[in-house]
């Protein structure tokens, strides 16, 4: 499985420290699917925090599979401070989830914008601080 790289589509991508970078193709293709810095028109988006991605846990996650991806941070702001009072971070983390929508192999959308999961809305906990994509 490849490694989620350090910028995509030139954009900056940083990790948490014990992020485990490798993933499959899908969640790399995902994010050159909704990751550019004219995502969100009027705003730039230069980089973007990964806060997990392939991790072992005792549940049913698609991260455990390399099959999800999280991103916490727009632009080095936290999504839990900053999505509603930033209009900068707000408007970016919409268009991701928005964009998200059109990627072919969808399957989790959960976010502090929307929860879907295979375009449909879904009820789950949590999420008002990251942005959770997986792939089938």
């Amino acid at each position: 499985m490849p490694n989620i790289p350090s910028t995509v589509n030139g954009v900056a991508v940083d990790f948490a420290p014990a992020v485990n970078r490798n993933v499959v193709q899908g969640v790399l293709d995902a994010l050159r699917h909704v990751i550019s810095p004219d995502v969100a028109p009027g705003h730039n988006l230069a980089r973007v925090f990964v806060s997990s991605a392939r991790r072992q846990n005792p549940n049913n996650s698609r991260h455990n599979v390399g099959k999800a991806v999280d991103i916490s941070r727009i632009n080095g702001v936290r999504m839990s401070t900053g999505f509603g009072p930033d209009a900068q971070v707000t408007a970016i983390v919409r268009a991701i989830q928005r964009r998200f929508e059109s990627f072919p192999a969808k399957r989790e959308n959960f976010g502090p914008s929307a929860k879907l999961k295979e375009g449909a809305p879904f009820q789950v906990a949590g999420h008002a601080d990251h942005i959770h994509l997986s792939v089938d």
